[in-house]
């Protein structure tokens, strides 16, 4: 076992198990702030899944065990914590009615089971060398917890401020995370940002972007992790939409065919 990038897997694994504790404490205590602590672990859980494959590619310590233990904590903390998450931000609200909570009970085991799928694929399907790690083939597991989850933050931002609109915000989270489910099985592309952005050479205005950007999102905390992950979750969908319907260039006369996934959906 390479011991360095098991750590940091189990530190995603962690944050995934505190972000299920703290949707419990918040539905026996009734306070609000545990939700929300839930949502921040969970988004926090990303920081450590992007560092461990990271890691054991630059170390050449990737091996069989690291990918099967990082898809099991993903399971925990991109599968199984959002979906508590949703199911009980819904049973919150007390007025609900029993079809409906049975609607949402059906949606959230629909995530998680969707993202069971999604990372077994995904570890069958990758392999270790960076070639694999370009893009994706469906929307990846953090990125759609990371929809779920941030959209929590500035729910309870505005209940706080307009409790009127808590009803349809609560009412929303179940929509967003059936999207994101289904997002998560299909065979829509999306890119590795992190590999197109910080990998080679780039010009010293990209690093005050990024500064800008991360500027931007200590600021608006409560909504700029929302509209960053709902954008990547979208982008996916749209550009399935341009390459399925908008006109290709024709194959220059001679050349061979080459089978394309691109438009395939499922």
């Amino acid at each position: 076992m390479a011991l360095l990038p098991s750590i940091i897997t189990l530190g995603n694994g962690v944050c995934g198990v505190l972000a299920i504790f703290n949707v419990g404490l918040a539905l026996d205590l009734d306070k609000v702030r545990y939700f929300q602590t839930a949502a921040w672990l969970i988004l926090a859980g990303m920081i450590f899944d992007a560092l461990d494959g990271f890691v054991a590619r630059m170390t050449k310590t990737a091996s069989s065990f690291g990918a099967q233990l990082d898809s099991l904590c993903d399971l925990v903390t991109f599968g199984v914590a959002p979906s508590y998450l949703v199911f009980a931000l819904s049973r919150s609200e007390r007025g609900a009615a029993e079809w409906w909570d049975r609607v949402v009970l059906a949606v959230c085991v629909l995530y998680a089971m969707c993202a069971l799928i999604r990372l077994a694929r995904f570890t069958v399907e990758t392999t270790p060398d960076e070639s694999s790690h370009r893009e994706f083939a469906g929307l990846p597991s953090p990125a759609a917890a990371g929809v779920v989850a941030a959209a929590v933050l500035p729910s309870q931002f505005i209940q706080a401020k307009v409790p009127d609109l808590a009803p349809a915000i609560t009412a929303a989270l179940p929509g967003l995370a059936f999207a994101a489910g289904v997002l998560m099985v299909s065979r829509v592309r999306y890119a590795h940002v992190i590999n197109r952005v910080l990998k080679g050479n780039r010009p010293f205005v990209t690093l005050l972007e990024l500064v800008l950007v991360g500027s931007l999102v200590v600021i608006f905390k409560e909504f700029s992790f929302f509209l960053a992950f709902f954008g990547y979750a979208v982008m996916g969908p749209v550009f399935w939409l341009k390459r399925r319907f908008l006109p290709r260039r024709a194959p220059a006369a001679g050349a061979v065919p080459v089978p394309d996934r691109s438009e395939d959906l499922f």
